[in-house]
């Protein structure tokens, strides 16, 4: 069965192209959906604001109305209707969740407003391009993002309930929400965590229950999202700033020269297959693992701590693949 976001903008067509004369019978056999979902799906676009209207047909049933002259109609070029569908997919990892709905109704809103020859451009379109879905699913955190929400919006103390990475059990401790953060489809919220008094960044992933409290804080005045990860390669952030400067060789050496990962990123290019990348950062720990993926192509300049890791790291991996037989 097509998703509410197909089925309205055919069934908002169907009832102006009809004169007054689609019932709700009608109106199911032409979506192939049942009568129930016809009427849920009028109710919804009235919910919005569209204009369908109530009268009864020459067959004595009730039949929708609704004026041409009154479908909402936004122009949108062919190139930003296509941006506004593919920004939709990329966030298809929060459906089930307040976000996921949220951005569906928004969605809706926009392809109800769309004019017929952007959408059809679109059903050419979308078919042929491909966006990977990656990251997590959050189906089962819609009452937890709730009340992280509420927590963010409203400047409440939070309890949660989070089981770190390095935690054998999940632990209960309040903390003050600050803001939220998305990585590769994942959700972050940073805040101030009372026990240990100082700024962290849980995963909502990792978060069992969230339950918001009567009780207020006092955002910092001076905190900003963006200047906070601004020194994170990812999520994680530190105290000191730190230079890190890679030497990538062979194909990591092009592939560097293509993909920005952060905003510091500079780049010198050395020769055909040589480059070094330089990034002022606060934490080594997520560039290490992206520095150990390129294997011998890549090599740390600087800092000496993050060489001497990422050396003690390969020796290990070394060790571990010394046995010519595995274990069964």
């Amino acid at each position: 069965m097509a998703t509410r976001s197909e089925r309205h903008p055919r069934l908002l067509l169907l009832i102006a192209n009809g004169e007054g004369k689609q019932g709700v019978e009608s109106l199911a056999a032409a979506l192939r959906v049942s009568s129930k979902t016809v009427r849920r799906d009028i109710a919804s676009l009235r919910d919005v604001g569209v204009a369908i209207q109530e009268q009864i047909g020459d067959n004595g049933q009730k039949c929708y109305w609704l004026s041409k002259e009154s479908l909402p109609q936004i122009k949108f070029a062919y190139d930003e209707a296509l941006a506004m569908m593919l920004c939709r997919s990329g966030i298809r990892a929060f459906d089930g969740t307040p976000l996921g709905e949220a951005s569906e109704t928004a969605f809706e809103k926009i392809t109800q407003a769309i004019g017929p020859m952007e959408r059809r451009f679109l059903e050419r379109m979308l078919p042929r391009i491909h966006i990977a879905q990656v990251g997590s699913d959050y189906a089962a955190h819609g009452e937890i993002l709730d009340a992280l929400t509420l927590g963010i919006e409203e400047n409440r103390a939070t309890f949660i309930t989070y089981r770190s990475n390095r935690s054998t059990e999940p632990v209960t401790y309040d903390i003050f929400p600050y803001a939220m953060a998305e990585h590769r489809g994942s959700l972050y919220v940073v805040g101030w965590h009372n026990d240990e008094e100082l700024v962290k960044t849980w995963k909502v992933d990792r978060m069992s229950d969230a339950e918001v409290t009567e009780i207020r804080f006092e955002r910092p005045a001076d905190f900003n999202a963006q200047e906070h990860f601004r020194g994170a390669f990812a999520i994680v952030t530190g105290d000191e700033s730190i230079t890190v400067r890679v030497r990538f060789t062979g194909t990591a050496a092009r592939y560097v020269q293509e993909k920005r990962m952060h905003p510091t990123q500079q780049v010198e290019v050395l020769g055909q297959s040589l480059a070094e990348v330089t990034f002022e950062l606060t934490s080594t720990m997520e560039i290490k693992s992206w520095v150990l993926s390129f294997g011998a192509s890549a090599e740390v300049l600087e800092p000496q701590e993050l060489r001497d890791e990422i050396q003690a790291e390969l020796a290990a991996a070394t060790n571990l693949y010394a046995s010519e037989q595995i274990e069964k």
